[in-house]
């Protein structure tokens, strides 16, 4: 199968990503009730707790730089989400695709998804998302595996801090990290795994053990209203509310049903097509480890997956986990190809040799794959259509600030327009 060097189209679309990702941040940062900045809000002012440093951070920035508190914010998300693009145009600029490695990378669970869906722009697991690959780049072979390890124990703990569901990804990160250091034995991976992770292990219980006060909730929400004239809500809102003892089970008994769950079964089949596809019929090219020796590559991304079972299960936010679960899963596919670990033997069935000769076939089915759908945020949330069209439409009519389409009001396009697209 014919491979495409995708550099010069993926600059294109790079540079498409950054500039709609930075004018849907600035447009939201000022919104009042984003939850994007809610949850950049929680602080340690009332006292340690679980997501406090993000706070922390932009504090410092809002003090150093003699900034608002949602300026700082601001920067921040801008920062995080441009340098992931950027260090992601790198990882895969010399990549030659196949056309289903191609469909994998443009699946609207990746990297549309957060200007698709803005409740998802500007959240936290972009910076799960951007050190995962700083850990790839780190684990090339020009890069000595001492240098891997030391990053992933000094700052997966911080990522805890941050954001404490992280932990939950930490197997992604093992895998790269077991790769790297070529750990063969089950003792010996099992004992430098956990020594790598066992500050964050650390970190992890005294989150558990020690949550914040609701009189500490309280000194936390003052302080954000008398030194920034912000109010706790959304995510800062809910901090000791919803906790983290899986104690929000009660989410799924009063506000989904059948259909919900079915419609995101279909999400996961259709938007993991492709890359499932990529994986299906290969392995791993040696068995230099203990992952290569005892997996293939399927079954390992499904054993991956099962610790985000716990987030599916206990919140709501599932358009939000299925692009981290999506994200995560593609990066470390790419890794694998990048560093020619997996096999390149490509059994695609017939329908899909099919499908690449006809070309102008193939260009509707993946516009249709790629730009015209994406999961809402929530899991009561229905799925969202003309998702690229959205983005480029709303965001002319609030830079040439018109209201939309009204020629021929009667006219029944326009009423399908009004009605289905706007």
């Amino acid at each position: 199968m014919n491979k495409i060097l995708i550099k010069n189209k993926f600059l294109f679309f790079t540079i498409f990503l950054i500039f709609y990702s930075v004018f849907y941040l600035i447009r939201k940062h000022n919104g009042g009730l984003d939850w994007s900045v809610s949850e950049w809000l929680i602080n340690y002012q009332g006292g340690f707790t679980r997501r406090g440093l993000g706070g922390e951070i932009n504090i410092f920035l809002s003090n150093f730089f003699s900034i608002s508190l949602r300026d700082a914010i601001l920067f921040l998300q801008i920062t995080l989400h441009s340098s992931y693009l950027i260090l992601f145009f790198i990882l895969i600029k010399d990549l030659k695709l196949d056309i289903i490695q191609i469909f994998a990378l443009f699946s609207p669970l990746f990297l549309l998804y957060p200007i698709a869906e803005l409740e998802g722009l500007g959240r936290k697991e972009m910076s799960i998302f951007l050190s995962f690959l700083i850990v790839i780049f780190l684990s090339d072979k020009k890069i000595h595996a001492n240098l891997v390890n030391l990053f992933v124990l000094i700052f997966f703990p911080i990522l805890c801090l941050i954001w404490e569901q992280v932990i939950l990804l930490a197997p992604f990160f093992a895998v790269v990290l077991i790769n790297k250091n070529r750990l063969y034995s089950f003792a010996e991976t099992f004992i430098k795994i956990f020594l790598i992770f066992l500050p964050s292990i650390i970190v992890i219980l005294i989150i558990f053990t020690l949550p914040l006060s609701s009189e500490g909730h309280n000194v936390m929400c003052k302080y954000l209203e008398t030194k920034f004239n912000e109010r706790c809500y959304g995510s800062a809102d809910l901090l000791i509310t919803n906790t983290i003892y899986f104690d929000t089970f009660w989410i799924h008994l009063e506000r989904t049903n059948f259909f919900h769950y079915f419609r995101y079964i279909m999400i996961f089949l259709i938007g993991f097509f492709p890359l499932h596809l990529c994986i299906n019929k290969k392995n791993f090219t040696n068995q230099e480890n203990f992952i290569s020796k005892n997996f293939k590559p399927i079954y390992l991304f499904f054993i991956l997956y099962s610790p985000m079972l716990l987030l599916y299960a206990f919140g709501h936010d599932w358009g939000r986990w299925v692009h981290i679960q999506y994200s995560m899963s593609i990066l470390l596919y790419l890794y694998f190809v990048k560093h020619k670990i997996i096999s390149k033997n490509l059994n695609y069935n017939f329908y899909i040799n099919f499908l690449i000769k006809r070309k102008k076939l193939l260009i509707v089915v993946f516009f249709i794959f790629a730009f015209y759908w994406n999961p809402k945020t929530l899991i009561t949330g229905d799925i969202a259509t003309n998702s690229l069209y959205k983005i480029v439409y709303n965001s002319s009519k609030i830079i040439f600030d018109y209201k939309g389409i009204r020629l021929f009001q009667n006219n029944p396009v326009i009423k399908f327009h009004q009605k289905f697209v706007e």
